[in-house]
């Protein structure tokens, strides 16, 4: 089977980026297998000897769209899925794809679909109106991106969700009825090369944040925490592993990482903080490895890489109880789970793992023979398979013809 994934960036390497993980974790099974995959990515920065990956380039026309679309309140990414499809269809004319799989984002897999005629399956690693705050879902942009999403995966006929909750309330927000659907969890391969937690190993003072200076993932959530725990634990560290992306204030500013730290954190607390900025992907292992305590705040997760690898690694981890993490975090026994939005339970959790490290270890060693079970790439592989043999059988004997008659 040719298979062909859209992947926002590559190589994982390069861009840590919960998509490009589980892009990067199923062509390796596949490839296992003898299948033959295909990425295709807007943003590639290629390592050597790698094949097969496809840089997609936009064409004048959406770079027009995009000039436009800095000036305009309605900015959307216009255009871009043209681009996808002519990139798909040039590689499908020298080897035929069997089958697409990609991401529901900004509703190109619709436009995808109608410009290749190939069996396509949209993976939901979002959507939209999950992963953004209010103050985000009430601006014109994200608004748009919402209503594209929906009305493209009412026109896609097989849809993919890593957890249940993900597809039923994606079901539900835009009503989507004789649809072709499957829950498969996302895989996670166990790196023989990344250190495993212990606590002979760890700073027991350390708490680790990985992922975006955001709301979405709930940065501000783990602050207000820290502020707390440090006043318990005056010598508890902050290490905090990611871009400071920021979001909108009040009144119309970005709020940053610096400026927030500073008003809510007191001078000493303050220094117990360590912004790491972007971290490489190999280098985040070692961080975890370091870290008494590995926090997961977002707002939600379909199934985020963030808390699942940090499980393979045998950490201690202190969840958000939002979206999918309690699938794989049981309360006391894979982690601990702390209410979404609740900074004073989320630093009331963090305790209970600095006062009793040994009972931390414990639940690490659960959530890594968890995951070990539940999501090892070889079962997620085969029921990938069965639903892409679901999904091309169920496009007729006409499948892929007219994307492969149709010029480059």
């Amino acid at each position: 089977m040719h298979v062909a994934f859209w992947s926002p960036a590559w190589p994982i390497g390069k861009h840590p980026n919960g998509i490009v993980a589980y892009v990067t974790e199923v062509k390796l099974e596949l490839e296992r297998r003898g299948h033959r995959v295909s990425i295709f990515t807007a943003h590639l920065d290629e390592p050597a000897g790698e094949e097969r990956v496809f840089p997609v380039e936009a064409s004048r026309w959406s770079r027009l769209a995009k000039w436009w679309s800095r000036r305009s309140v309605q900015a959307a990414p216009f255009g871009f899925s043209s681009a996808i499809s002519r990139a798909i269809l040039r590689e499908h004319r020298r080897n035929p794809i069997d089958i697409v799989e990609m991401e529901e984002s900004f509703g190109w897999c619709a436009d995808v679909r109608r410009a290749t005629s190939l069996p396509l399956v949209v993976k939901l690693h979002g959507p939209a109106f999950l992963t953004s705050v209010q103050r985000e879902r009430d601006t014109p942009f994200v608004r748009d991106r919402i209503e594209r999403e929906g009305l493209a995966l009412a026109r896609c006929r097989a849809i993919v969700s890593p957890s249940e909750i993900n597809l039923a309330r994606t079901v539900e927000r835009y009503g989507l009825n004789n649809k072709l659907t499957r829950v498969i969890a996302n895989p996670v391969v166990i790196d023989a090369g990344a250190p495993v937690w212990s606590l002979e190993a760890c700073d027991t003072r350390t708490i680790l944040f990985v992922g975006r200076f955001d709301l979405v993932k709930g940065a501000d959530v783990v602050l207000k925490a820290f502020a707390s725990v440090v006043r318990i634990f005056p010598e508890a560290k902050l290490i905090f592993a990611g871009p400071d992306n920021g979001w909108l204030s009040e009144d119309g500013g970005r709020v940053r990482f610096a400026s927030y730290c500073d008003s809510l954190l007191q001078p000493e607390a303050r220094k117990r903080v360590d912004f790491r900025g972007r971290v490489p992907h190999g280098e985040v292992a070692a961080l975890r490895a370091g870290a008494m305590v590995t926090v997961v705040a977002s707002r939600w997760e379909s199934q985020g890489y963030t808390l699942l690898e940090a499980m393979a690694q045998g950490c201690p981890i202190v969840s958000t109880d939002a979206g999918a993490c309690p699938d794989n975090i049981f309360h006391g026994r894979t982690g601990l789970l702390a209410r979404s939005e609740d900074a004073d339970d989320f630093a009331a959790k963090i305790c209970a793992v600095l006062r009793d490290p040994q009972a931390g270890a414990e639940m690490g060693r659960a959530a890594r023979a968890h995951v070990a079970v539940h999501h090892s790439s070889a079962v997620v592989v085969d029921a990938m398979l069965e639903f892409y043999q679901q999904v091309i059988s169920s496009h007729g004997p006409q499948a892929g013809e007219r994307g492969r008659r149709r010029p480059s």
